[in-house]
């Protein structure tokens, strides 16, 4: 099959005469050429644009990424450091802050218990941010009624705090 193709080739080839041979081995030649240049220049330096073109937002990403770790690293240092145990005076005081009056309250260890008859919803979350902040309290449990009143809810709240970086 081979040696039959080479035969028909080469029967065709001097079929040809010089002019037709040299126009034939050009065109061969710009076909060889273009198909090097589609299957490995081409992909390379289109590559290489789209690389150039990435550069400066994959460097804005690393600086986001060193300033985003960096800040963690600071958190991450400010919640190592030991916070003082809550209390129920502690609880009292930042409710009382507030305008806040616990109908009950209990506090054991890292848990506080407490329930709030009657109170605006907006100061029980602006009280929860502050307690977060301050004493690392977080909601383990919550529950909220309406009442009839616009924006007054009954409460029932369990929080835990989080000490040394727990």
């Amino acid at each position: 099959m081979k040696k039959q193709l080479t035969q028909e080739f080469a029967l065709f080839w001097e079929q040809r005469d010089a002019r037709e041979r040299r126009m034939l081995s050009i065109a061969a030649v710009v076909i060889l050429l273009a198909l090097v240049y589609q299957i490995f220049l081409d992909p390379a330096l289109t590559g290489r644009t789209k690389l150039l073109k990435q550069i400066p937002v994959l460097r804005q990403q690393v600086a986001e990424i060193t300033a985003l770790s960096a800040q963690q690293s600071k958190l991450a240092a400010g919640l190592s450091q030991m916070t003082e145990p809550v209390s129920r005076e502690s609880v009292e005081a930042s409710l009382a802050a507030r305008g806040i009056k616990a109908q009950t309250l209990s506090v054991t260890e890292d848990i506080v218990r407490l329930q709030i008859q009657t109170v605006a919803y907006a100061n029980v979350m602006e009280w929860l941010i502050e307690a977060q902040k301050s004493s690392r309290l977080t909601v383990e449990e919550a529950r909220f009624t309406a009442l009839p009143e616009p924006a007054q809810v009954n409460v029932s709240l369990t929080l835990k705090q989080q000490r040394g970086g727990l």
